[in-house]
């Protein structure tokens, strides 16, 4: 009978061991898929930073601060007034020329990109619509080079795997973090609870079990 009791006891407390490994399990699988999507090479990024200089800076700005007048300051100044007639103003114009909107949106810095749910949306809409004044143009690997450069610029770290824009669909784009600090992994303190609870699951478990243990060994009366 003492020994089924026992026998008892220490399944007891075997399983409550097993339910916090479990729960730590969980809580780890939960921390392994909250990690964001990463699909870009440094190389890309890099070659990505010389298409963005030669063929997106003049409107998007040098540091991709968009067409600001401080920008336009540092051009010759007979080039400073986008929207002249005969530069990209209203028609009359040079035949292969284009108007030039008003507002030019920056692409690197605070706030910026929040219209793109994901990196996918991000490089769809450059690869139809860019260069403004002929899109599509480019060829694909630019495309998906300024697009690991923006990715870069907004703190998304590469993983050495070349840009894939089906990958891409699984790469939030969020608040930009300055580059550098995207390569700390920050977890939510929804995540971060979880994995306290199953770490107390765990100890749990093991002081069950140790308690159960010891009853058994030394019973009481």
């Amino acid at each position: 009978m003492a020994r089924a009791v026992a026998r008892n006891q220490a399944w007891g407390s075997t399983a409550w061991v097993r339910w916090g490994f479990m729960l730590g399990l969980l809580g780890l699988a939960f921390q392994l898929s909250a990690a964001p999507a990463r699909a870009y090479q440094e190389e890309e990024a890099e070659r990505g930073a010389a298409v963005f200089a030669r063929r997106c800076s003049t409107c998007h700005g040098d540091q991709g601060q968009g067409l600001t007048d401080e920008w336009r300051a540092t051009w010759p100044p007979t080039h400073q007034n986008c929207w002249k007639a005969n530069c990209h103003g209203p028609q009359p114009y040079p035949e292969d020329g284009f108007t030039l909107p008003r507002v030019v949106p920056a692409l690197i810095g605070p706030g910026t990109l929040r219209r793109f749910a994901t990196a996918a949306d991000l490089y769809a809409y450059i690869r139809a619509r860019m260069p403004f004044h002929a899109p599509g143009s480019l060829p694909e690997a630019d495309y998906r080079a300024v697009t690991a450069f923006l990715l870069q610029r907004h703190g998304i770290p590469a993983d050495g795997r070349p840009f894939n824009p089906e990958a891409a669909r699984g790469i939030p784009l969020s608040a930009p973090t300055p580059p550098g600090e995207g390569r700390r992994t920050v977890l939510p303190a929804a995540i971060l609870a979880l994995g306290g609870v199953a770490a107390g699951g765990i100890l749990l478990g093991v002081l069950l079990g140790l308690r159960r243990r010891r009853r058994s060994l030394w019973p009481s009366g």
